[in-house]
């Protein structure tokens, strides 16, 4: 993903307060101090929904850069500021729920534009769960016992973030697969004024000709470059024209010439032959081609030399 400076910093601004509400989570059970009873802690409960909302409005390019319009979501914060604490808690799951909702029925649009789509609504499902989760905490607060709210409310963050970065290494590209897609759906073209069967003859010249993809280090941006194209323009040439992201898309030319060389070279070992056609590991060799093929390497070389 080519990250803005709005994404990095809304980023931040989601992580930060959720480690930050996890460690007083650890503090009050050490201590005992009530954390509803201190304005720092209501604040990090609405901040991280504003977070939350600026960084997935990043990922779906529902806009882009900074907007004077943006200064309305302070809002929430000013109401956590300002309203007497219960209510202040309150008005922060609340607005969680809120910006939830609304992005997770944006993600609704690109269920046609993603091959995985299954996972990528599981991604942001789930948040939406921990959100409506969060908002029956924050109703039950003055039923449950202050020590039972905390732990059930760490007890959701962490599962939460256990569950995204799992999604995430079983899914390298999966927030990628989202942002390709959200271009495709919510984005204005930027290849108007480009010649895009010639751009995109050029780009498979590169790739079966010139083998470009042997190189482990490549990246949207040298490739683009090479096109006299921008990295979104690279990236939406290759989305539109292949249904597939560009990692995918030089994952697949990667493929196909390791298939070619398994059956080519019988006595090359897939190591070689992984590092030979732009792997950085054998690990990450054996995951793509078994993803692609459904079949080892090894298996593949054994099975379609028996043919």
């Amino acid at each position: 993903m080519q990250k803005s400076l709005v994404g990095k910093l809304s980023c931040v601004a989601l992580m930060l307060p959720l480690a930050a509400i996890q460690a007083a989570h650890v503090s009050y059970f050490m201590t005992g101090v009530d954390l509803l009873g201190s304005r720092i802690y209501v604040a990090l409960l609405g901040l991280i929904p504003i977070g939350y909302y600026f960084f997935c409005r990043e990922v779906l390019r529902l806009s882009s850069g900074a907007h004077r319009r943006d200064l309305w979501h302070l809002a929430v914060l000013i109401a956590v500021l300002t309203l007497p604490l219960n209510f202040a808690a309150l008005t922060a799951f609340f607005s969680g729920c809120v910006y939830t909702s609304y992005i997770f029925i944006k993600t609704l649009r690109l269920r046609t534009h993603i091959p995985r789509y299954r996972y990528e609504k599981f991604f942001f499902l789930m948040f939406f769960a921990m959100n409506l989760i969060a908002l029956a905490l924050g109703l039950s607060i003055q039923f449950l016992d202050n020590t039972l709210f905390y732990s059930l409310y760490a007890g959701a963050i962490g599962i939460a973030l256990v569950l995204v970065t799992t999604a995430l290494m079983v899914y390298p590209e999966l927030l990628t697969d989202v942002l390709l897609a959200s271009e495709t759906v919510y984005a204005s073209s930027k290849l108007d004024n480009i010649d895009v069967e010639s751009k995109r003859a050029e780009l498979e010249q590169m790739m079966t000709e010139q083998r470009h993809f042997q190189n482990e280090n490549l990246t949207l941006s040298d490739v683009a470059a090479q096109l006299s194209l921008s990295a979104q323009q690279l990236s939406e040439l290759v989305n539109s024209g292949f249904s597939m992201g560009f990692p995918r898309y030089v994952r697949g030319h990667r493929i196909e010439q390791a298939k070619h060389m398994l059956l080519a070279e019988p006595d090359a070992s897939v190591l070689s032959i992984s590092l030979a056609t732009g792997f950085k590991s054998q690990s990450s060799f054996y995951t793509a081609f078994k993803e692609v093929t459904h079949s080892t390497p090894a298996a593949y070389r054994k099975d379609n030399t028996a043919k």
